[in-house]
C-alpha cells in the first residue's frame, strides 16, 4: 500500500443548501453544521452525509464558530451553542437546535464580517466593514473595542493564551492585546493584495494568513515570515489549523490545500481539487479529532474529507493508517522486510511510534502495541486505555508516555506506563492548559517532563513525571521560549533541557541544579570573588539562528539545524566540564558538503549515528554524525574506559579524544583523563592532571577536579563532607576568597591565624591596605605566629598521607561517579 506525505481524500460532496455557502463548523458531537445564503443552517454526521435542516435564519450569514468544547456553554458541559455573524451588522448566538439566545444588532456598521470565540470561551471577538475589532462577553454585552482602523477587517483569530487577536486589514496584519491598555500592537505588510483569511495556531507559535495576491504565508508572531507559498491561480479564501497545529488547511477556488505546519504541501496529495462549479472555499473548518476537513463553496455545496498517508517513523519501523480502511494500522520493519496490520475497533485519529512503542488514538480509547523480537507487532495491544474526551497531544519515551486531553474541566495531562498504568497526572494548574500542550512547549523524559509556562513565556517549567509535582529550579530566561526539548539518557542528575528563544538562540541548563542563593549561604560575594548569579551561570548558549533542536534517543547527544547547517554536540555537558575543550566536541555539516537543508528545515528523528531533517519542501534526508560516538557513550556508561581508549587511538579523531577528555574528567578518573588530554595536546591541563593525581587524599583529588569544573561550592561541600577543613580554607586562599575562608576558620574554629597569615603576605606582595573590617578586626584579637603557622600547615600535610588513598586508574574509574557518561557531580 503506498503512503508518504499526509494528503487530503474528499469522500463525500453534497449540495444541500441552493445558494451560497459561506461557513461551516464541527461541534463536539462529530456533527457538521453550514450556514447558506439560502438563509438555513443545515447539519451533516462525520462521513457527509446530509442529517437536516436545523432551522431558518433571519439574515445573511458571514461566518459562524462553535462554542470551544467543554467550557460551559451549555447544559452538557460546552459546545452547545455556536455564534453566527450578519451582514446587517450583528450577530447572534445559537443553540445546538438552533434557537436564538442571543441576539446583539448594530454589533458593526456594515456587515459584521468574521467572529471567534477565545480558547477560554470567556469572549467573542468580531470584525466588520466599519473597521473595528471588538470584544465581546459570553451574554453578548461589549466589552472593548480593541481597534479602529479605516479599512475594512476580513479576518480575526484568537491566540491560543487568549492574551491577543491576529486580524488581517487591507494588505496588512495586525496583531492587538486582548487588553485595551496591554502591550503594542503589532503590524506589518502580509500580502500584495487584502488579507482575505487568517488563523492562528494552536501551538501558539505561527499564524497563517491568506491574501488576493493568490498566495498563503506562515508567519511567527513577531512577523517574520516563515513560509510564503508559489502564487496560485486564485485567492486564497479560507484556512484553518487543526486541533493539534502539525498541519493546516488552505481553501481557494476549486482547490484545498493541505500543509504542514512549516507550510509546504505535497503536489501529489496536498493539493485537491474539488468538484466542478464548487466555487471558491469561503470556510473551512476541523473535527475535533483532527482527522476530518470539511470546506463550504460559493456553489452551494459542502465537501468532507480525511486526511491520510501520514506515517511515523522510528528507527526500521514506520506506521500509518491504511488508506483502504481508517480501523487499520500498517506497521513496516523496512530492515527485514516485513509488515503487520493491526485492526482497532475504531477509527484511528492520532498515531505516535517511538521506543519500540505504537500509541494508536481512536474515538474513545488508546491502545499501545509492542514488536516483538522478529520485528512483527502483534494484533493484540499491551493495554488499552478507555478515554472520554478528544486526545490533543501524546508523547513518548523510554519509559512513559504522556496524553493530553480537552474536557470540561480543562483538560488533563496524564503520564501512562507502557504496561497501562497510570503514573500521575501533572499538575499544571496555574502555568499551563494541557489542551494547549504541543511537542513545542512541552517535553517528556523517563523522570521529567518540561513546560512553557502561557503566562509568562519566558518560564519553563519542570516536574516530576512520577508524582506530577514540581522538581528542580524554574528556568527564567530573558525571552519568550518557543521551543523545549529533554535528553533522554541517564538517571535524574544528568537530565539536560535544551530550548530555543524568540531570538532564535539555542541553551541548555540542567533540571536540577543548584540554587541562586547557594553562593550566598557559601559567602561568597563579587568582592571575595564568588558570584551571586551563580545558577544564572548554568544555562548555556550553544548556537544562534536556530531553526530546530533534537536530543538523540539513545545517547546525550544534541542536534540542531542552524541557517542552512546541521551542528551536532556529540557531549554537551563538556561545556559544564571543560568548556575549552567544548568546541572541540562539535561536529557542523554546511550547506554544500553533500546536503542541502533550505530554509527552516525541521529534525524529525536522531537516532543512534543516524539523523533525519525534513526541509521546508517536505523532502527528508538522512544524515550521519559519527558512527565511534554511540560506541563510545557505550564503553564509558559500562565503565570500560580501556575499551573508550582503544576506540579514540583507532579512530584517531580530536572530537572522540576531545569527548573521552569531558568524559573522563566528569566520572573522575584521572589517568583516562591523562591521556586523553595529551591527544589533543592540551599540555597545561595535563600537567594539572598530573598535579592532582599527586594530591594524596580522594576527597582532596575530587575536589580539585571540582574545581577544575568551575564548582567551588560542590568542592567545598566535599572537602568538609571528608573532614578536609583545612584544604578547604587552603581552597579558598588560593581563589583569592578571602572572606569565605575566613568564614570557614572562625566557624570550624581553626587555622584562624593561618588565614591572617596568608592573607597579611598577600597584602604585602602587593603593597595594599587591608580594607576589610573583618580582618581588621580577627589582626587585633589574634595572634599570628609563622612559625607556628607553618608547622600547622605542615602538620595538616602529614595528616593527609596518613589518609592517602591510591589514584584511580584506567578501568577503576577513580570514584568512579557511577559510570554515567553524563554525570557531572
Amino acid at each position: 500500500e503506498s503512503h508518504g506525505a499526509m494528503r487530503l481524500n474528499v469522500t463525500s460532496t453534497s449540495n444541500v443548501h441552493k445558494e451560497l455557502v459561506a461557513c461551516v463548523g464541527w461541534n463536539a458531537f462529530n456533527e457538521l453544521y453550514s450556514c447558506g445564503d439560502d438563509k438555513t443552517v443545515s447539519r451533516w454526521d462525520i462521513n457527509g452525509d446530509a442529517g437536516g435542516k436545523v432551522c431558518d435564519l433571519e439574515g445573511y450569514v458571514t461566518d459562524m464558530h462553535w462554542f470551544p468544547a467543554g467550557k460551559g456553554g451549555g447544559s452538557s458541559g460546552g459546545n452547545d451553542v455556536f455564534a453566527c455573524s450578519f451582514s446587517d451588522g450583528s450577530f447572534r448566538i445559537l443553540t445546538r437546535g438552533g434557537r436564538v439566545e442571543r441576539h446583539v444588532p448594530d454589533a458593526h456598521r456594515g456587515a459584521c464580517v468574521s467572529l471567534r470565540w477565545n480558547p477560554d470561551g470567556t469572549a467573542l471577538a468580531t470584525c466588520g466593514e466599519d473597521g473595528a475589532l471588538k470584544t465581546w462577553g459570553r451574554n453578548g454585552m461589549l466589552r472593548a473595542v480593541l481597534e479602529q482602523l479605516q479599512h475594512a477587517i476580513h479576518a480575526v483569530s484568537w491566540s491560543p493564551s487568549c492574551d491577543a487577536v491576529a486580524a488581517g486589514c487591507g494588505k496588512d496584519l495586525y496583531v492587538k492585546s486582548a487588553d485595551p491598555g496591554g502591550r503594542k500592537t503589532k503590524r506589518w505588510k502580509a500580502h500584495d493584495g487584502a488579507v482575505l483569511a487568517v488563523d492562528w495556531s494552536p501551538r501558539g507559535d505561527v499564524i497563517v494568513s491568506g491574501g488576493e495576491d493568490c498566495r498563503y504565508r506562515v508567519w511567527d508572531a513577531f512577523g517574520r515570515v516563515l513560509y510564503a507559498s508559489p502564487t496560485m491561480d486564485h485567492p486564497t479564501t479560507s484556512c484553518a489549523w487543526a486541533p493539534g497545529g502539525d498541519v493546516f488547511a488552505v481553501g481557494s477556488f476549486e482547490r484545498a490545500y493541505l500543509c504542514d505546519r512549516t507550510g509546504w504541501y505535497s503536489p501529489g496529495g496536498g493539493k485537491c481539487a474539488l468538484a466542478d462549479g464548487f466555487g471558491s472555499v469561503f470556510g473551512l473548518a476541523w473535527s475535533p479529532d483532527g482527522t476530518t476537513l470539511a470546506g463550504c463553496g460559493g456553489g452551494g455545496g459542502v465537501f468532507v474529507g480525511q486526511t491520510v498517508g501520514d506515517a511515523k517513523e522510528w528507527g526500521d519501523a514506520e506506521a500509518f493508517v491504511s488508506e483502504a480502511d481508517p480501523h487499520a494500522v500498517i506497521v513496516r520493519c523496512v530492515s527485514r522486510e516485513s509488515a503487520s496490520t493491526i485492526e482497532l475497533r475504531d477509527r484511528a485519529s492520532r498515531l505516535s511510534l517511538a521506543h519500540g512503542h505504537l500509541v494508536c488514538v481512536t474515538t474513545n480509547q488508546v491502545c499501545v502495541y509492542r514488536a516483538d523480537g522478529t520485528g512483527r507487532w502483534s494484533n493484540q495491544p499491551a493495554c488499552v486505555l478507555d478515554v472520554r474526551d478528544v486526545v490533543t497531544l501524546v508523547l513518548q519515551c523510554r519509559t512513559c508516555f504522556l496524553l493530553c486531553t480537552g474536557g470540561a474541566d480543562g483538560g488533563a495531562a496524564r503520564v501512562y506506563g507502557y504496561e497501562g498504568r497510570m503514573i500521575c497526572e501533572l499538575k499544571t494548574q496555574g502555568f499551563a492548559r494541557p489542551e494547549s500542550l504541543s511537542d513545542g512547549n512541552a517535553a517528556l523524559a523517563p523522570d521529567t517532563c518540561a513546560v512553557v509556562d502561557r503566562n509568562d513565556a519566558r518560564v519553563v517549567r519542570f516536574l516530576d513525571t512520577n508524582a506530577g509535582r514540581p522538581v528542580g529550579e524554574d528556568v527564567t530566561h530573558d525571552l519568550d521560549v518557543v521551543h523545549v526539548a529533554l535528553s533522554q539518557n541517564g538517571a535524574p542528575p544528568d537530565r539536560r533541557c535544551a530550548f530555543v528563544d524568540a531570538n532564535r538562540d539555542v541553551y541548555v541548563v540542567p533540571v536540577l541544579r543548584r540554587g541562586a542563593d547557594e553562593n550566598h549561604a557559601l559567602g561568597a560575594s563579587p568582592v571575595s570573588g564568588g558570584n551571586p548569579h551563580r545558577a544564572n551561570a548554568s544555562v548555556v548558549k550553544l548556537a544562534t539562528m536556530v531553526d530546530d533542536v533534537r536530543w538523540s534517543d539513545t545517547t546525550d547527544m544534541l542536534a540542531a539545524t542552524c541557517d542552512g547547517s546541521l551542528h551536532a554536540w556529540y557531549y554537551p555537558d563538556a561545556f559544564y566540564v571543560d568548556p575549552d575543550l567544548a568546541p572541540r566536541t562539535k561536529l557542523v555539516k554546511h550547506a554544500g558538503q553533500g546536503v542541502d537543508f533550505g530554509k527552516s528545515p525541521r529534525i524529525v528523528a536522531f537516532d543512534g549515528a543516524r539523523c533525519t531533517v525534513r526541509r521546508v519542501d517536505g523532502a527528508r534526508i538522512a544524515c550521519s554524525v559519527s558512527a565511534h560516538a554511540p560506541v563510545l557513550y557505550r564503553h564509558v556508561l559500562a565503565n570500560q574506559w580501556d575499551r573508550a581508549i582503544r576506540l579514540c587511538r583507532f579512530v584517531k579523531d580530536d572530537s572522540m579524544w576531545a569527548c573521552l577528555a569531558a568524559m573522563a574528567v566528569a566520572n573522575k578518573d584521572l589517568n583516562t583523563a591523562e591521556i586523553a588530554y595529551a591527544a589533543v595536546e592540551e599540555v597545561v591541563k595535563v600537567q594539572f592532571v598530573q598535579a592532582i593525581k599527586k594530591i594524596p587524599t580522594e576527597e582532596g583529588r575530587m575536589a580539585e577536579l571540582a574545581l577544575f569544573r568551575r564548582k567551588p561550592e560542590e568542592a567545598e561541600s566535599i572537602l568538609l563532607q571528608a573532614g578536609a577543613v583545612y584544604r578547604a580554607i587552603d581552597m579558598h586562599v588560593r581563589l583569592f576568597n578571602w572572606r569565605r575562608a575566613l568564614d570557614l576558620a572562625v566557624q570550624h574554629r581553626t587555622h584562624v591565624d593561618t588565614v591572617l597569615y596568608r592573607r597579611a603576605r598577600y597584602l604585602e606582595e602587593a603593597q595594599r591596605r587591608e580594607t576589610d573590617e573583618s580582618f581588621k578586626e580577627y589582626s587585633r584579637s589574634v595572634q599570628v605566629d609563622e612559625e607556628a603557622v607553618l608547622a600547622k600547615i605542615a602538620q595538616e600535610g602529614e595528616k593527609e598521607k596518613e589518609r592517602a588513598r591510591p589514584v584511580g586508574g584506567v578501568g577503576g574509574g577513580g570514584g568512579g561517579g557511577g559510570g554515567r557518561a553524563s554525570r557531572d557531580a
